[in-house]
């Protein structure tokens, strides 16, 4: 079961069969037989490679069957009297699941045996051998001898001179502490001159797929589709038309398919592609945003009309990535108030999902102890507030948005009574705004019990100048001359907290 010599023979880590002369292929990789098993995995049929020691294959894993044998997908204790057989293939394709202490991906293991970590290419929870810990596009391997490369290995420990595409790799240890387990990529990289009115950056450890919406549904102008993907150490650009654009969103999508669908976080259900929901179903839009009505550009027919760009970054449904924002070009002429000008930029590299709550209390002074969700009594005094797949924490519902979204993620409450009102501020009678018809104007929200929530504060505090509520205006939102200003938009800056987080 252990994976001592992963060979630069790995490093080949194409689609293409061709080897080398005194090479073998085994599913795009290029190995020497001598040390390697091309194994046929018990659970999923897929061609694994495996070291000639633990040259058997459970979901992925490699294991010695003289030592252990796999058991619907889990690795259990004990040898495989017998070859494994399709008993052991699972009745459905949902993703599976284990009763145990420790959990990855549907396997049992043990953590004094196994690690389980973040693939750097492709975000999944892999089961790694504690010999090779770190995982490259289903490959494990040991940090000190590779790095991960764009999804295939390189001879040669990353460390912090290594390139932007070679990042440290995360691994379950390093989110035992809430200092370690960096997932940005650790050298900068000299990007080109940026001339696109936005630009978003992908400075974490693993893929990402963008998505870039111009209201509910179509891509962005310039764009053929709506989700683009990015590796890490790349980027995607936007140009805006000279007429401007209103109710743009810009949000990064995490644990997708190679077509930026069935992700683990992201698939936003009004922003689905093409409507509904994708296999996994939709998961709720608490994803860290960058929104923006675009003004006219200078020469344009409407520019006298529509000089400014309105934007924001919003938490008010919640958050998942660590990020910046950054305003480029004529920023003196931003945010223009009676004390002056200017913007300075966002920066969200502190939102740490550590800090989520994980008892919040939406009782209204105790005056609502508890609500009904489907049929069940629910406490009020304590409520979670953490999004929770596989294990880990990747991402964190705002008060609204936990009390308002459906289940299984929500508590499926109306906003119109009780706490749904008070942490919403829904406004749907302006004319006659009264908490008594279900309104909750924007003053009355700024100081009613939202604003003292656990949530609130701690956005705050992590992310000057992000909304966090409704009519946090004076916080979020930011106002700068159409044409003239550029932005750059980066996930995972230096000095970002783990994403996703270990529990």
């Amino acid at each position: 079961m252990y994976m001592q010599h992963i060979l630069l023979a790995l490093a080949t880590f194409t689609a293409a069969s061709a080897c080398a002369a005194g090479l073998s292929a085994c599913n795009g990789a290029c190995y020497v037989p001598s040390l390697y098993h091309c194994a046929t995995d018990a659970f999923t049929s897929v061609s694994v490679l495996c070291p000639i020691s633990s040259p058997n294959s459970c979901n992925g894993a490699c294991y010695n069957p003289s030592q252990y044998s796999c058991s619907r997908g889990s690795i259990v204790q004990g040898a495989q009297a017998t070859p494994t057989t399709k008993a052991n293939t699972p009745v459905t394709s949902a993703t599976p699941s284990c009763n145990c202490q420790n959990c990855c991906n549907g396997q049992c293991y043990s953590p004094a045996q196994y690690s389980c970590t973040i693939d750097i290419f492709n975000g999944k929870s892999v089961l790694c051998d504690m010999a090779a810990p770190s995982s490259c596009n289903g490959a494990c391997f040991n940090p000190q001898s590779f790095n991960c490369q764009n999804g295939a290995l390189r001879n040669g420990a990353a460390s912090a001179t290594t390139s932007k595409s070679a990042a440290t790799p995360t691994t379950k240890s390093a989110y035992n502490t809430t200092t370690a387990g960096v997932i940005v990529n650790p050298s900068p990289v000299a990007y080109p001159t940026q001339t696109a009115d936005l630009r978003i950056i992908n400075n974490c450890a693993t893929t990402l797929w963008f998505e870039g919406r111009n209201g509910a549904g179509a891509p962005i102008t310039g764009q053929s589709v709506t989700a683009t993907r990015a590796l890490p150490g790349s980027y995607v650009d936007y140009v805006i038309p000279s007429t401007g654009l209103s109710s743009t969103r810009f949000w990064a999508k995490y644990g997708c398919d190679s077509n930026g669908k069935n992700c683990i976080i992201g698939d936003q259900m009004q922003y689905y592609p093409g409507g509904g929901c994708p296999t996994n179903g939709c998961t709720p839009p608490v994803d860290s945003l960058f929104e923006a009505t675009w003004g006219c550009k200078p020469g344009s027919s409407c520019a006298s009309s529509n000089p400014t760009t309105w934007f924001d970054t919003s938490q008010v449904d919640g958050y998942t990535i660590p990020y910046s924002l950054k305003a480029n070009g004529a920023t003196s002429g931003c945010d223009c108030t009676s004390s002056g000008c200017g913007f300075s930029g966002v920066d969200a590299s502190k939102l740490n999902l550590a800090s989520c709550p994980s008892g919040e209390d939406l009782s209204l002074g105790g005056t609502v102890p508890s609500i009904n969700v489907n049929g069940a009594t629910m406490r009020t005094s304590s409520v979670d507030l953490r999004l929770i797949s596989n294990n880990q924490v990747i991402g964190c519902m705002s008060p609204c948005k936990k009390l308002n979204f459906g289940t299984p993620y929500g508590l499926g409450q109306s906003e119109s009574v009780n706490a749904g009102l008070w942490m919403c501020c829904p406004t749907p009678t302006p004319g006659n705004c009264q908490p008594s018809n279900g309104c909750v104007s924007s003053p009355t929200c700024r100081t009613g019990p939202v604003t003292n929530t656990q949530y609130v504060k701690a956005v705050h505090n992590m992310a000057a100048g992000v909304y966090a509520y409704s009519y946090d205006d004076g916080v979020g939102l930011h106002a700068c001359p159409a044409g003239t200003v550029t932005y750059t938009m980066t996930y995972c800056p230096s000095g970002s907290s783990s994403y996703p987080l270990q529990l």
